[in-house]
C-alpha cells in the first residue's frame, strides 16, 4: 500500500476546482489512486478539522478524530457511490468519529469527580488560549453544535447537513437559529430574538 499523507499540509482548502476535476479526482481516489485522494484530502482538511475541534472542543481529539476519519474514508474509498459527493462523504465519517470521541467523554466524565481545567484549555498555532466563541460551543446541545459546525465552518446548507446528520431539514434550521442565537446572548451578554 502507498503511503497517504493523513497530516496537513499547508495547501489551502477552497482552491478554484470545478466540480468536474473534483468528480475526476474522486473516480481516480475510488480506482486506488492515493495522489487523488490526498489532494481532495488537502482541500477540505481545514474545514474537518474545524468542524472536528468545534464540536470536540480539544484540539488533539480534534486532529485525531480528522486522522481516524481520513484513514478509514481512505480504507473505504471504493465504497463512495458519487464521485462529486467525496467532502459530504468525508463528514459524515467524521460525525461519526465525532460521535465516539464525544460517548468516550460522557464514559470519562461518569467516572471522575472532577473535571480537570487543563483538559479542556484550547490553544492555536499562536499558543493563545481559547477561543471565544469555541467557548460558546460548549454551552450548546450537540445537535445545535453538530449543525452550527457543519453550516458555519464547513459551509453546508440545511438540505445537505440533513443528509449528512440525517436530522430534519427544518430541524437542522432551528438548531442553526437557536445556537447563534445562544452564542451571540453569551457573547454579547443581552438576549438575542
Amino acid at each position: 500500500m502507498k503511503n497517504i499523507h493523513l497530516y496537513y499540509d499547508g495547501r489551502q482548502g477552497g482552491s478554484d476546482w470545478t466540480k468536474r476535476e473534483e468528480k475526476k479526482l474522486a473516480e481516480l481516489a475510488v480506482n486506488g489512486d492515493t495522489d487523488a485522494f490526498s489532494k481532495l484530502y488537502g482541500e477540505i482538511y481545514k474545514e474537518l478539522y474545524y468542524y472536528a475541534l468545534a464540536n470536540l472542543q480539544n484540539a488533539e481529539d480534534a486532529a485525531d478524530a480528522v486522522q481516524d476519519a481520513v484513514l478509514d474514508g481512505y480504507m473505504s474509498i471504493s465504497s463512495l457511490r458519487k464521485s462529486e459527493a467525496f467532502d459530504s462523504w468525508m463528514f459524515k465519517i467524521l460525525v461519526a468519529k465525532i460521535k465516539q470521541k464525544q460517548k468516550e467523554y460522557a464514559q470519562r466524565r461518569s467516572n471522575l469527580d472532577y473535571i480537570n481545567e487543563s483538559d479542556a484549555i484550547i490553544k492555536d498555532e499562536n499558543g493563545f488560549e481559547r477561543c471565544e466563541i469555541l467557548e460558546e460551543f460548549a454551552d450548546l446541545s450537540e445537535a445545535e453544535r453538530l449543525c452550527i459546525s457543519l453550516h458555519c465552518i464547513a459551509g453546508y446548507k440545511g438540505r445537505e447537513i440533513m443528509e449528512i446528520t440525517g436530522i430534519k431539514d427544518t430541524t437542522v434550521r432551528s438548531h442553526i437559529s437557536r445556537g447563534k442565537a445562544k452564542i451571540r446572548s453569551k457573547l454579547f451578554g443581552k438576549e438575542v430574538t
